[in-house]
């Protein structure tokens, strides 16, 4: 399962400062219908904003990891949910202003996220294991950062580095002791400064993310036996595309421009590429998929401002809204990302109050969807 996310955005601009089981419904079965559970927080701001959380992957013990509030605006911990309670991963360096994010785990129970780990340079990725958090490093020196999205069951993780602050990012597997870099598809760093940036992994080893073209932008890739694969778009040119999930099956999920300009969910499968449509709005983007073609992500209706996206579940050739299958969602919340989904359909993601601030962060909870039909 694979997961830049928002939730490590913070950490970057710190930085500068100083981010019984029900079965799979198949795609020919009834939509499912959901539990909803607020995860909760791992502290409350003395500074009078109100908790929050951010819920990034799981894997299919439901194990959800994500950050949380500690203390104070900017200091977030990573953290581990499981059996109703959330464990503080913490963090390579702390003080007021540090910080870390989760944002995959493998079946294992292994973390990898990013972290603060000094004073002054960027954050680090890192592996967290048996409660042991390790830096992985950039193989770079002093200055450079770098932040992992998955990790997959033979420990192999990906994600990104650079050389300083305000160099261009490249995708890079950890694996044997070693950072691989992935390279690009011929281009150089455009829009926001990314070469290349690796979001998924699954269990041959076949990664996914977006790398640079020579026209500009990104175009989403799978990297294997040692070389990027362009996987094309949905025929727009002016948008990156990007994948951010891939199955064992070897099915990809992401985001493309589309001819009409806009950016959708998309899935490439066996040589196909699909556009899987919005919610009425001109917005979507998969952020994950089960082994069974289950995909999840957000979407925004013809109604919704910039930011204020609602969840989705993609399946059986249909795009829903997630709030509209869950039997006890509070009145006052809306599911405005579904960031994984697990084999047993479980999904979790983050739920904000309805009236939240376009792009507040503050009150956002962490959440988990457990299949009920």
């Amino acid at each position: 399962m694979s997961r830049l996310r928002r939730s490590l955005g913070f950490l970057i601009v710190l930085t500068a400062g100083l981010a019984t089981t029900p079965a799979v419904a198949t795609a020919a079965a009834v939509l499912p219908t959901y539990t909803f559970i607020d995860l909760g927080t791992l502290g409350v701001p003395s500074t009078g904003e109100p908790p929050s959380s951010d819920g990034s992957a799981l894997n299919n013990a439901r194990t959800v990891v994500g950050h949380s509030t500690i203390d104070g605006i900017y200091n977030f911990h990573a953290f581990a949910w499981s059996d109703g309670a959330m464990s503080d991963l913490g963090a390579l360096y702390v003080n007021t202003y540090s910080a870390s994010s989760a944002e995959g785990i493998n079946e294992q129970g292994v973390v990898v996220g990013a972290t603060h780990v000094n004073a002054t340079d960027p954050p680090h990725a890192f592996r967290s294991s048996g409660g042991v958090m390790t830096d992985l490093g950039t193989g770079y020196g002093a200055g450079s950062g770098s932040a992992a999205y998955d990790i997959n069951e033979d420990g192999v993780v990906v994600g990104s580095r650079f050389e300083a602050q305000g160099a261009p990012t490249r995708a890079v597997v950890w694996r044997g002791g070693r950072v691989i870099d992935l390279g690009t598809l011929g281009g150089q760093a455009g829009p926001w400064g990314t070469d290349s940036i690796a979001y998924g992994v699954n269990g041959s080893g076949h990664v996914v993310g977006g790398a640079a073209v020579p026209s500009g932008g990104l175009h989403a890739f799978v990297w294997k036996g040692g070389a990027l694969t362009d996987l094309g778009t949905l025929g727009g040119v002016t948008e990156s595309t990007y994948a951010r999930d891939i199955n064992d099956r070897g099915h990809v999920v992401g985001v493309s421009q589309n001819t009409s300009g806009q950016m959708h969910a998309t899935l490439w499968r066996n040589g196909t590429i699909r556009d899987l449509g919005s919610l009425g709005g001109n917005y979507s983007e998969a952020r994950a998929l089960n082994e069974a073609g289950q995909v999840v992500g957000l979407a925004r209706t013809s109604s919704d401002r910039f930011y204020n996206e609602r969840a989705f579940l993609w399946q059986g050739g249909r795009m829903i809204d997630l709030n509209t299958r869950v039997r006890n969602l509070p009145a006052t919340v809306a599911l405005r990302s579904a960031e994984d989904v697990n084999d047993d359909g479980v999904i979790a993601g983050f739920a904000c109050p309805i009236a939240c601030d376009e792009g507040g962060d503050a009150a956002r909870r962490a959440y988990l969807l457990v299949p009920t039909s």
